[in-house]
């Protein structure tokens, strides 16, 4: 298995002893399409068609700059690695193109918000809910890889989900997850897969493996490739699933556009704004990609965001729905708060203590129906000052 990486889309740089980690040097190496060319070292560079090259206000010749120099403990994508060779083995070329296509599967109808639950928690009865996000990973054991539901009675009571509920699953998570999923192995993650169908599982989103902001391009691209090729696994399995379109370029999400509209089978997005991308500055970039990217593919996309709530009217005018998968909802009752929408119309929350043994249930669907129309109510409204329709 490989060494489980830190971070997330396009986060922060990584810590090492020899570099300040801050947010000035951060936005330095974002990638910022207004600048007028390519930094030097890319023009020369024979992966230049994949990758498009770097743009950033840093001190930059080429991407191998960010080479660690640690060979022997590297877990980069990098030509200086002496694993690159299997680690390009492992997704086979960086091309987009070469991933299986898939028949299409039809995929159900989401509502603008979903409620994100880790367990039962302190909850007397079942969740009623029409649908309900669960983590990717806790379907599995780590350990071992094999599923831990084999039927739709075991889900839903291991959660405490209504049995008529829509599970959905979430991949997004930190990267030690999303690592021992790809460890896996095909076979085992098909075998995983199939018990999920097996237990009424609705739709899942892809793993989102990380794209660094200093790290050579290869990592960024073999990170794209492995979420390419996870959807098709998921897809050849008979489970409708979000693609999740990490990039951290204009490139990158030209590449995702052109393997969309080739692939008719690619009906939901998936995409998370609360790492790197959550800065309100880059948060604004990523959302007007993402809305190029689904204006240039020539049917309906709907988009699942993890975050992002400032952004979702510009994306619901571009996507024919988008679906934010919540996770302070579970997050905020567990910790024993009450969501209530202040006089500024902002979402706030509050102390609401109860007894040792006390059941979560009421607050928990409390918390729900505040957060379900403060929503609508918020992206209607920025929607109107926007001059955007949703």
């Amino acid at each position: 298995m490989l060494a489980p990486r830190s971070g997330l889309a396009e986060r922060a740089p990584a810590h090492r002893p020899h570099v300040r980690s801050d947010k000035r040097r951060e936005r330095r190496l974002w990638h910022d399409p207004s600048l007028p060319s390519d930094s030097l070292g890319c023009t020369t560079c024979r992966e230049r068609r994949l990758c498009g090259g770097l743009r950033t206000r840093g001190a930059f010749y080429d991407c191998l700059q960010y080479c660690c120099g640690s060979a022997a403990d590297c877990d980069r994508v990098c030509r200086h690695n002496p694993h690159y060779a299997d680690r390009v083995r492992e997704v086979e070329t960086f091309d987009l193109g070469m991933v299986r296509r898939q028949t299409p599967v039809p995929p159900p109808s989401l509502p603008p918000l979903v409620p994100v639950v880790y367990h039962r928690g302190r909850r007397r009865l079942p969740l009623a809910s029409d649908f309900v996000a669960l983590p990717l990973y806790r379907t599995f054991d780590r350990r071992t890889g094999d599923p831990r539901y084999a039927t739709r009675e075991d889900l839903r009571r291991a959660f405490g989900i209504e049995s008529k509920s829509q599970v959905l699953l979430t991949g997004t998570d930190r990267d030690a997850p999303l690592e021992r999923w790809w460890g896996l192995g095909e076979a085992r993650r098909r075998s995983i897969l199939r018990a999920l169908r097996a237990a009424g599982v609705s739709l899942v989103t892809t793993p989102n493996y990380s794209l660094f902001v200093d790290r050579p391009r290869w990592d960024d691209m073999h990170a794209m490739k492995r979420i390419a090729i996870v959807h098709s696994e998921f897809l050849s399995e008979g489970l409708p699933a979000a693609l999740h379109v990490n990039g951290r370029t204009d490139q990158d999400f030209h590449r995702w556009a052109e393997y969309v509209e080739a692939r008719p089978e690619i009906t939901h997005l998936a995409y998370e704004f609360s790492t790197g991308t959550g800065r309100p500055v880059r948060r604004k970039q990523h959302a007007a990609w993402l809305s190029e990217l689904a204006r240039s593919v020539n049917r309906p996309l709907h988009l699942i965001t993890r975050g992002g709530c400032e952004v979702l009217p510009l994306l619901g005018s571009s996507f024919s729905g988008v679906t934010l998968f919540d996770t302070t909802i579970f997050m905020k009752t567990m910790m024993r708060q009450r969501a209530y929408v202040s006089a500024k119309g902002t979402l706030t929350w509050t102390r609401s203590p109860t007894s040792t043994r006390e059941p979560l249930d009421d607050l928990f669907a409390d918390n729900q129906a505040t957060v379900e129309a403060w929503l609508g109510e918020h992206t209607a409204s920025t929607a109107t000052a926007l001059g955007v329709h949703v």
